[in-house]
């Protein structure tokens, strides 16, 4: 072999280069033979070296981690570990590709993390650092850079229970896959608690429109020229789709003639149509005669792409705010889909499917569900407490059977 033409025998496993006097190892690494240079060229210390890598490598293979190896492991940054699962490409628990939209949305995450955490060691991060980290977001302490039609600007950002819990699950995804690459010994964030406790929540049923603030909506924005804005936030009232199985949609999944639209579902969802209603249709039949893209809901910047949700987002609130409404967000419209779902007669297994939730009725009831207190009040007169006396039985008689007294009165005669 031609290393071996320029290497010279100088010890047990040990050569040194002819020219150069380096003294290199041949050892058996990850169960291959390779060479290991000692980085020196006196044979004493490439003997103490190669005692020294054996007895590591021992100490591994048993269970005890060398000096180096902690030292190491102690002086891992955050931003070193986020970068390693940026560039893995956030893959989840079991080392497996997430979504493209997940891994957008994690890396979003991370930002104002990297921002903050930085250089201190993931070894040394405590829960003492995510409740300074949380009260860092709530102050806005994260600048976000942007640009806006090839202008850069920046807007100071807060962040409240709720997504700082999100920020601090992405970043102990990180430390998870610095465990598995050997980075970190443990994660130092496993089994934190979050700062948002369940009765904080706010599902969407409780961010929905009632029928009269969706019309008050509509016509504040058609009435202010934004007739785009008005036609989407109509759309997902009337579909019961999510912003982003929405905002991709282009006229050829409109199939006119059995009445469906072809959507492709989020969250790996099922029923991969919608149902055009007579509200639906007539709304389509409007659009398409203004329409000038392939897109239903183009950007009216680029109209060869879909327009941006956050646009979407901040016109329903000032909507909300110029009326005197409660808060309607993008997913409160599919609220609003599957009450008046629910209010028509439909089951709530019936529901999930139509919405494509793969979840089942169990999450109509507890997420989306709701009764408007109009339809309540309906039905509650529906009841009736009393019923009509029989005239040929007496509700307290029963069938005799075998000789045995069933009635009340034929009872009392016997006594």
């Amino acid at each position: 072999m031609n290393a071996k033409r320029k290497l010279v025998r100088v010890g047990a496993c040990l050569f040194r280069k002819v020219k150069g006097g380096k003294i290199f190892a041949r050892v058996r690494d990850k169960g291959r033979l390779t060479w290991k240079s000692t980085q020196t060229t006196k044979a004493a210390d490439a003997r103490k070296w190669l005692a020294k890598w054996r007895r590591e490598k021992w100490m591994l293979a048993n269970g005890i981690e060398p000096q180096g190896v902690t030292l190491q492991r102690q002086r891992v940054t955050v931003a070193e570990i986020v970068e390693t699962y940026t560039e893995a490409g956030c893959p989840n628990r079991k080392n497996k590709p997430k979504k493209p939209q997940t891994v957008h949305d994690e890396i979003r995450y991370l930002r104002p993390v990297r921002r903050y955490f930085g250089d201190t060691p993931g070894a040394g991060l405590t829960l003492h650092d995510c409740d300074k980290y949380r009260d860092w977001r709530k102050r806005g302490g994260f600048v976000s850079a942007f640009k806006i039609r090839g202008h850069a600007r920046t807007l100071k950002t807060k962040g409240g229970n709720r997504i700082v819990d999100i920020e601090l699950q992405t970043l102990s995804n990180a430390l998870n896959l610095a465990v598995r690459r050997g980075l970190l010994k443990a994660n130092p964030l496993a089994g934190r608690g979050r700062y948002q406790s369940a009765d904080e929540i706010r599902h969407c049923r409780e961010v929905a429109p009632t029928p009269e603030g969706l019309q008050a909506i509509i016509g504040w924005l058609r009435g202010r020229n934004e007739t785009a804005v008005g036609d989407l936030v109509a759309f997902l009232a009337y579909s019961g789709l999510r912003i982003g199985e929405a905002l991709p949609l282009t006229w050829q999944a409109v199939n006119w003639g059995e009445g469906l639209l072809q959507v492709k579902r989020e969250k790996r969802g099922v029923n991969p149509w919608v149902a055009i209603l007579p509200e639906m249709e007539t709304l389509l039949r409007d659009m398409a005669e203004r329409g000038t893209s392939e897109l239903l809901f183009p950007s009216p910047f680029e109209p060869d792409k879909p327009r941006d949700h956050s646009a979407i987002r901040h016109r329903l609130t000032t909507a909300c705010e110029t009326l005197g409404l409660s808060h309607v967000t993008p997913h409160g419209l599919r609220s609003y889909f599957v009450t008046q779902a629910r209010q028509s007669g439909l089951t709530d297994a019936e529901i999930a499917m139509l919405i494509g939730d793969k979840t089942g009725p169990a999450i109509i009831a507890h997420t989306y569900g709701d009764l408007r207190p109009d339809h309540l009040l309906a039905q509650a007169r529906r009841i009736r407490l009393t019923v009509a006396p029989s005239s040929h039985r007496s509700s307290h008689t029963l069938p005799q059977v075998s000789g045995v007294f069933h009635s009340v009165a034929e009872c009392e005669q016997v006594a």
